[in-house]
């Protein structure tokens, strides 16, 4: 189940590998103050997903990954250790539902791919038989007209060339019909996918979530957003 980035209802929301990309967008394209059951729901989001992830075994990759993070962690001045451990933690794991997010974006985008060439050809392949079903038709059509009485073999292949040029045409709307549907979900899997992320911003706007840091003149949620109105003195990340 996906994130419809104009509802805070996050409660039937769960953060796997196919529903990451709705989860990273919405990310990316929040811009604070949020509503304040939203922080929370994102809150318990992360950490309700962060209690059953599996963290890696630690290997020179991972650690590599983790100092880079950890190096950019401290440049957004978060220094407190548990904050710091809890924030790394969390972007391993989205560092790993992108991983089986690419994973099964690119199996979709060559399972899809596969079957569209497969119907092209089909498609093809009955335009081009039933042109040819057409022309024997009318070839054994002329040879019934010009005999005085066409034997029997002449009318059964007559009737046979002219039922396959009726079923090769008769398939085209249906083969156009399942190619149609194939480049929907393709174009779909195209648009949902997230090649690379942002950790900076990954960074600054979970921290801000969870609130392992705050900026001055940047309110990162509103108590009563029916009823608040903003000035143009507060800031908007």
């Amino acid at each position: 189940m996906g994130i419809n980035v104009k509802t805070d209802n996050l409660a039937d929301f769960t953060l796997t590998g196919d529903s990451f990309p709705a989860f990273y967008k919405r990310i990316a394209a929040m811009r604070f103050p949020i509503a304040v059951d939203e922080v929370l729901e994102l809150r318990d989001l992360l950490n309700q997903s962060l209690e059953v992830f599996e963290q890696p075994a630690d290997n020179p990759q991972s650690r590599d990954f983790k100092d880079s993070l950890l190096t950019a962690i401290h440049s957004f001045g978060i220094e407190n250790d548990r904050h710091c451990k809890r924030l790394l933690n969390i972007l391993a794991m989205l560092r790993d539902l992108h991983y089986h997010h690419s994973i099964n974006s690119r199996n979709a985008d060559e399972k899809l791919r596969g079957e569209l060439a497969a119907n092209r050809q089909a498609r093809s392949h009955s335009t081009r038989y039933g042109l040819l079903s057409i022309l024997a038709t009318m070839a054994c059509g002329i040879a019934w007209i010009g005999v005085a009485e066409a034997a029997l073999w002449l009318k059964l292949l007559t009737a046979g060339f002219a039922f396959l040029a009726w079923d090769y045409h008769h398939s085209l709307p249906s083969l156009d019909k399942e190619i149609a549907r194939l480049t929907s979900e393709l174009n779909d899997v195209m648009r949902n996918r997230v090649d690379t992320l942002n950790w900076k911003t990954l960074i600054h706007k979970i921290s801000l979530i969870l609130g392992f840091k705050q900026i001055k003149g940047v309110e990162v949620f509103r108590h009563n957003p029916e009823h608040d109105t903003f000035d143009g003195s507060r800031t908007y990340h």
